[in-house]
């Protein structure tokens, strides 16, 4: 038994550091009958040689100073018209298109409900409705 435990563990370490180490694939280019270029992990013919591709890190990366200049001008126009829209008077009865949607879909779905539907739909129904009118409680005045 102990000499089943002691063969086993080289092997795990073996097959440990195997997977450590990073997963590189070789990239052959490949110019097919009549012109078109292919890329894939095979050899085309015996005196094919990988590409040299550099190694990139991915993931996140920071904006450049002119990326996040431009962000900054789009959030700060972005704030301004909200405030402008918001600061804007109503006249009595108006409201805002995605109010009305959100009433519209509202009275769907409380038509749907009463109408009756199958055991499956309910869950989602009795959702749509709170988040309806959920959505109306915050954004929307009371009609």
């Amino acid at each position: 038994m102990r000499m089943l435990i002691f063969s086993a563990v080289p092997g795990v370490v073996l097959v440990t550091l195997v997977s450590a180490s990073p997963a590189r694939a070789d990239v052959y280019r490949c110019v097919l009958n009549g012109g078109p270029v292919s890329y894939q992990q095979i050899p085309c013919s015996m005196e094919s040689k990988p590409m040299d591709l550099e190694d990139r890190q991915s993931g996140w990366s920071a904006l450049r100073p002119g990326e996040r200049a431009l962000l900054n001008s789009y959030r700060t126009e972005e704030a301004a018209r909200r405030r402008e829209l918001s600061a804007r008077p109503k006249r009595r009865g108006e409201e805002s298109k995605s109010c009305w949607k959100k009433r519209k879909q509202l009275e769907a779905v409380r038509s749907r409900l009463h109408r009756g539907y199958k055991l499956k739909q309910a869950d989602e129904l009795h959702r749509k409705q709170n988040n309806y009118e959920d959505y109306l409680r915050r954004f929307c005045a009371a009609p």
